[in-house]
């Protein structure tokens, strides 16, 4: 590992790079301190790397990568309450959006052509976080919507029971895996973007990118009251129980939802978290630890 760090280090110098930023992306990585001559060192925490989803104690290695590097970065402001003190040089960088690329209209996707309206989509991970029995059960009660699913599945045990449910009725259309440059089409081309995920101690920490991407499109986006969405409450319905999610949909499709004010205040909320402006406050940050060596 020392030499491989060690050969992206002189290809970097011999690039004419002058100083070298660490940049650790997982706790596990925190070896690579050791291991490598560098200027500046940043830990990027996007996650909870637990994967918990029950509470667990904050794992002690990772307390101390954290109080080691120069600088930390976290995406979620729950994992900025659980993570933020231990080192001063902490900064609260959310998830953003390239936003012109899902704001621009875009092409229907073909394979979406056939699909009928009204269209009720989920783009991302098919993953334990994602409450498919909620997803069969709006299946089952709106048959005259059509329910869509884009992005690669990873469903074991029962979850892998249901979502063979899922594919098996007539209103259900799991298309798999998309390039992501294809993505803003999905959101664009959807009558309401949702984010159906189950309440855990680990959906507590996540900051969703697809809420981002979902708003930038203009669409209404319906969620679980997860505290990753709680800053877009404004523009963002939240729902529990069934019920509350059959309520939420029927709003979302209401003509009402789609007037010019309120898809320019989606939009607004998403604009806010440009990748163009996030990465510009990272870099600075990352300018000042390397002006204070």
């Amino acid at each position: 590992e020392r030499r491989r760090l060690l050969r992206a280090r002189r290809l970097l110098r011999a690039r004419g790079c002058e100083q070298v930023v660490l940049y650790l992306l997982r706790p596990e990585y925190a070896t690579a301190l050791d291991l490598l001559p560098h200027d500046v060192s940043c830990y990027a925490i996007r996650d909870e790397y637990s994967f918990s989803e029950i509470e667990r104690p904050l794992d002690p290695l990772e307390a101390a990568l954290i109080a080691r590097v120069d600088q930390v970065f976290i995406s979620s402001r729950v994992l900025l309450e659980r993570k933020g003190a231990i080192n001063p040089h902490t900064l609260w960088t959310p998830n953003g959006v390239d936003f012109t690329a899902y704001a621009t209209p875009a092409a229907e996707p073909v394979d979406m052509r056939e699909i009928p309206h009204p269209r009720i989509g989920y783009i991302g991970w098919i993953k334990e976080q994602i409450d498919l029995p909620l997803l069969l059960t709006l299946a089952q009660r709106h048959r005259e919507w059509s329910f869509v699913l884009v992005g690669p599945a990873r469903a074991s045990g029962e979850d892998a029971v249901v979502l063979e449910a899922l594919r098996g009725l007539p209103n259900v259309h799991v298309l798999g895996a998309r390039p992501h440059a294809s993505l803003p089409g999905y959101f664009q081309h959807v009558d309401v973007s949702v984010m159906p995920y189950r309440p855990t101690a680990y959906t507590k920490y996540i900051d969703p990118l697809k809420l981002r991407q979902g708003l930038a499109s203009g669409r209404p986006v319906v969620g679980s009251p997860i505290p990753g969405a709680m800053d877009f409450k404004d523009v963002v319905v939240m729902a529990s129980t069934p019920d509350e999610w059959s309520m939420a949909i029927e709003a979302a499709l209401a003509p009402s939802a789609m007037l010019p004010a309120r898809v320019s205040a989606r939009q607004g909320g998403a604009k806010a978290h440009d990748w163009g402006g996030l990465v510009d406050r990272i870099a600075s940050e990352m300018a000042t630890r390397l002006a204070s060596r």
